[in-house]
């Protein structure tokens, strides 16, 4: 059981989760993955940055931990304070390996061993997510939604079922805060999540579906709230139609490199290198241009990553003719099935934007997705005029 940090954001949600497990425990063996408090994690970035910008890598993975520790210690006090044993562990004590790339680090491998001993003692075992030790025992984090890669990795060691409890009941075709008539989706795809969680959709994370999809762990995605009883479960191959099924955004930074004519293959090799370390999304390089998308709300080292973009830039020399960066952009993604296959959905929702008076700056396609790069004060009529051309009007 997975709960996110708007599910224990103060003490009275933290009890009601505490009676949750409690009832849970009472039938099986419990583990469960806790995310920080609230809006921890954005304070304790934001208080980094007054200090120093962009702050050391490894000592903000070593400040984002603790909001994780708080909860898991709140949490297996409230658990006992029903009376049942529980116990609290961190990342690097239940036995999650990652590798050392630290505000972006990936799962290596789970040794489960502390958990099995302290469910086979007959504790709740209530675990810090979003954590892991590197193999140069570094404490690590797993970016933005790491806590739920934490509970797909626990429940494929432990051969267990995976249940993501947020504040709202699955998944839907767009946000429901933001979108009259957003649907929930009953059922979706490994590969159709993961897009969608690449997109923006803030339901689960992207790396914890494809770790599910590798693991064959079915997910659960419901709400924490016991009386609401709808669910959307995330498995492989539910029978889907084609087209477009969900609309979700993003905020980003367009960042561009324009090259001087005549560069050398070898300069365009390492420029490609560097940039993929940034992780961005759509990179495209040719012999004249360099340029990718960086989401600042998925990514915790979004700073971090510019400043690392301006040493590329800078160590071009006389090979650099420009840099571009622009973060005024949103990101507006149509997701789904076949979409590469249907030219009818891309004249469909280039036709819903222009009455609506949205020009697209990009557009990027692929067989599960047509995203649309728009002015950032563009993002919410973009969002809402898609869903109803393609959810709200189907």
């Amino acid at each position: 059981m997975k709960f996110g940090g708007s599910s224990v954001a103060d003490l009275t949600r933290m009890r009601e989760v505490a009676r949750r497990i409690v009832d849970r425990a009472s039938t099986q063996p419990v583990v469960v993955v806790v995310s920080a408090m609230g809006k921890t994690t954005n304070e304790l970035v934001a208080q980094a940055r007054a200090l120093l910008e962009p702050t050391p890598h490894r000592e903000l993975d070593m400040l984002l931990t603790t909001g994780e520790r708080v909860a898991m210690v709140l949490l297996a006090i409230a658990t006992q304070a029903l009376g049942r044993p529980a116990i609290s562990l961190t990342g690097s004590q239940c036995g999650i390996i990652t590798d050392h790339q630290h505000g972006r680090a990936r799962i290596m491998e789970v040794r489960p061993f502390r958990i099995l001993d302290e469910l086979a003692a007959g504790n709740i075992v209530i675990v810090g997510g979003f954590q892991g030790v590197s193999y140069k025992r570094e404490v690590t984090t797993l970016g933005r939604g790491g806590s739920d890669t934490t509970a797909v990795a626990l429940a494929a060691a432990l051969g267990a079922d995976c249940e993501i409890y947020s504040d709202v009941d699955g998944v839907y075709s767009a946000d429901p805060r933001e979108v009259e008539g957003a649907r929930r989706i009953d059922e979706l795809a490994y590969e159709e999540m993961q897009a969608l969680a690449r997109a923006g959709a803030k339901v689960l994370h992207a790396q914890a579906v494809q770790l599910a999809e590798e693991r064959g762990i079915a997910i659960y995605a419901r709400h924490t709230q016991p009386g609401i009883t709808g669910e959307s479960v995330i498995r492989k191959n539910p029978a889907v139609r084609s087209g477009v099924h969900a609309v979700t955004s993003d905020t980003i930074i367009h960042l561009a490199i324009e090259l001087a004519a005549g560069v050398a293959p070898t300069h365009l090799a390492a420029l490609a290198a560097a940039l993929a370390g940034l992780g961005l999304r759509y990179l495209r390089i040719t012999d004249t241009l360099a340029a990718g998308l960086l989401s600042t709300t998925q990514r915790s080292d979004a700073p971090a990553a510019l400043e690392r973009f301006s040493r590329i830039t800078a160590g071009l020399g006389g090979a650099l003719a420009a840099a571009q960066i622009d973060g005024e952009l949103a990101l507006v993604s149509c997701i789904g099935a076949g979409l590469e296959e249907r030219p009818d959905a891309l004249t469909a929702a280039i036709d819903a934007l222009a009455a609506t008076g949205v020009a697209p700056r990009q557009l990027h396609t692929d067989t599960r997705s047509l995203a649309f790069v728009v002015h950032r004060r563009e993002r919410l009529a973009a969002v809402r005029a898609l869903h109803r051309r393609f959810i709200t009007s189907a």
